[in-house]
């Protein structure tokens, strides 16, 4: 009698182990090889980019700072924003994630920062930004008090002067997948233009 409950026992032990096993396997076969990039390590996509809710959409501002006259005077313009104190921003700055050239001109750069000195210490750490006409932003009070944008890297799309759409990204190469601005919203734009 124990012989034949021990016999079952073995039966039972050795049907679960064949059955975790091929558990296992289909478990494997699921998991991507980490040696292996995925298509979305090697394309970035529009996930990566997200909208700034709080970016007041459809503004102009009264003024414009000398720096960023090609972006006031654009048909389409993109402001690319960087911060000194986001470690993001410094690699973007320091070309490590792509080019900017990805945007068409014009594009400017402003640069956010607490004090003056910080910014023309990020300025000359990373001189590809200083190929395009770029401002430091002291305190972020350009941007924030004309967009209500205090969110660092993100890009700006501005038609006829106009902010037409602001998003956050992480690298420069993501840039590439910006959406086209809205041709209602820059015909609109145009006619206020062309009215005022």
């Amino acid at each position: 009698m124990v012989e034949i409950v021990l016999g079952v026992a073995v039966f039972v032990l050795a049907v679960a182990v064949v059955g975790l096993f091929a558990m296992m396997g289909e478990l494997s076969g699921r998991v991507p090889d980490p040696d292996q990039p995925t298509t979305a390590d090697l394309t970035p996509g529009p996930d990566h980019l997200h909208p700034v809710p709080e970016a007041r959409l459809g503004a102009e501002p009264a003024e414009w700072p000398a720096e960023l006259a090609s972006v006031r005077d654009a048909d389409l313009a993109h402001v690319v924003v960087l911060s000194t104190t986001c470690t993001t921003c410094a690699r973007i700055a320091s070309g490590e994630t792509g080019t900017l050239d990805v945007l068409p001109p014009p594009l400017a750069v402003v640069v956010s920062s607490p004090r003056p000195e910080a910014g023309a210490g990020f300025l000359a750490k990373h001189p590809m930004v200083t190929n395009y006409p770029h401002l430091v932003d002291v305190g972020g009070t350009w941007l924030t008090s004309n967009f209500e944008i205090a969110i660092s890297p993100s890009v700006l799309v501005f038609a006829g002067g106009r902010l037409q759409a602001a998003h956050t990204f992480n690298t420069a190469t993501t840039l590439s997948q910006l959406p086209a601005p809205d041709s209602r919203e820059e015909t609109h734009v145009h006619a206020a233009k062309t009215t005022s």
